[in-house]
């Protein structure tokens, strides 16, 4: 057994590398994949997983309630999804079991495919308190939990 003993049990005594780096390698740091932060400045109808470092894990719905000034919503587990119902590129229905949503809007086909695919990791209603213009194709008018 050769070596510095202590180096197994206290781990950033050797120059900061982390643990089983080679040395003159320095890890890279853990890319984020979770862009759950709200754009106040471009609004984005659904958030897409960039990096598929991990698959999502939840889907998470939101809405602006201008009314109160705080933003509301729903994170559901993407396990739990048991159907995407669609009617043309206008309404989405997704059952969670015992939550079923519906999300109106236009421009809704691709978000169709994205959420088969377990892709999209947020879904976002525009308000127009905070996006007062919201320039594209698709748009969300509206998320309903029944």
């Amino acid at each position: 057994m050769s070596g510095n003993w202590r180096e197994m049990f206290e781990p950033g005594r050797d120059g900061g590398r982390a643990a089983g780096v080679p040395p003159g390698l320095n890890p890279k740091p853990p890319i984020a994949d979770d862009h759950l932060a709200i754009d106040l400045t471009e609004y984005r109808p659904w958030v897409v997983q960039r990096v598929r470092t991990r698959p999502a894990l939840m889907l998470d719905l939101r809405r602006y309630e201008s009314k109160a000034g705080f933003w509301t919503g729903w994170a559901m587990a993407y396990p739990s999804l048991l159907a995407v119902e669609y009617t043309g590129d206008r309404i989405v229905s997704l059952d969670f079991g015992a939550r079923k949503f519906i999300i109106e809007g236009n421009g809704l086909d691709a978000l169709v495919g994205l959420i088969q695919q377990g892709l999209v990791i947020a879904v976002n209603e525009h308000s127009s308190a905070v996006w007062p213009q919201h320039g594209g194709n698709a748009s969300i008018t509206s998320i309903r939990c029944l």
